[in-house]
C-alpha cells in the first residue's frame, strides 16, 4: 500500500468481521456469519472475528498486540459513514474523542474507491465530501495522511457490489458467478447458501 514503510517485511494480513454489523431482527444470524468466515477461509484468509462496532474500539484491540504501524482498508463509503456523528453519541467528545483514540498511535486509513453510478466519477479519499462543519478536520487528516486512497486497486472490481450479487444469486441469474473467486462460489453451490437454487424456475414442477 502507497505510504505504508514495512522495512522489508511482511504484513500481516486480517480480515475482520464484526458481529455487530451480523444482526437480522434484532438477533445475530449465525449461519450467515459462519458462513462468510468460511468464505474468506477457503481463500487462505485469516479471519478475525470481532465484536467491536466502532472503529476506534477495534484499533485500540490490535495495538494491544502490535506496537508496528497499522493499516485499515476500507470502502468510501464506510469512510463517509464513519463521519457521521450519529455514531459517537456515546462518547462525551463526540467524534473528536473517537478520532483522537483512532490515530493517537501508528494507524492509517486507506480509502478503497468508488465509482459514482450517476456521473461516473471516481470518488476517492482525495475528493470525499464530508459535512461543511467536518471538512477542516477531514483536510488535516487528510495533509497528515493519516487517511489516504488505495491506489493499487482492479478497476474491474468496482462496479461490484455485494447487494446486487446477493440479488443475483436469489433471482437465479447465473452472472454473479463471474464477481466472485471460484472457491466462493463453490461453496456457495454446494451449501446452497444466500438461497441459491431455490428460486420457482428451479423448483420442480407437480407431475402431471
Amino acid at each position: 500500500m502507497h505510504g505504508l514503510d514495512l522495512a522489508g517485511e511482511q504484513p500481516e494480513i486480517l480480515h475482520e468481521i464484526t458481529m455487530k454489523h451480523l444482526m437480522r431482527s434484532g438477533q445475530l444470524d449465525l449461519q450467515d456469519f459462519l458462513d462468510r468466515v468460511d468464505m474468506l477461509g477457503a481463500l487462505g484468509r485469516t479471519v478475525l472475528i470481532s465484536n467491536y462496532g466502532e472503529y476506534h474500539r477495534l484499533a485500540a484491540y490490535l495495538f494491544r498486540h502490535t506496537k508496528k504501524m497499522i493499516g485499515i482498508v476500507m470502502g468510501v463509503p464506510t469512510l463517509r459513514e464513519i463521519f457521521d456523528e450519529k455514531y459517537y453519541a456515546d462518547l462525551e467528545g463526540g467524534i473528536l474523542e473517537s478520532f483522537g483514540r483512532l490515530f493517537k498511535n501508528d494507524l492509517k486509513l486507506y480509502a478503497y474507491p468508488l465509482r459514482d453510478a450517476k456521473t461516473g466519477a471516481l470518488i476517492t479519499a482525495g475528493n470525499l465530501r464530508v459535512a461543511p462543519h467536518l471538512r477542516h478536520l477531514y483536510a488535516y487528516l487528510i495533509e497528515n495522511r493519516l487517511i489516504e486512497s488505495l491506489r493499487d486497486f482492479d478497476e474491474r472490481c468496482l462496479p461490484i457490489f455485494s447487494r446486487d450479487v446477493l440479488g443475483q444469486i436469489r433471482a437465479g441469474d447465473p452472472a454473479w458467478e463471474s464477481t466472485v473467486p471460484p472457491a466462493v462460489a463453490q461453496i456457495i453451490k454446494e451449501r446452497k447458501l444466500f438461497n441459491y437454487g431455490s428460486t420457482a424456475k428451479d423448483e420442480p414442477k407437480p407431475a402431471a
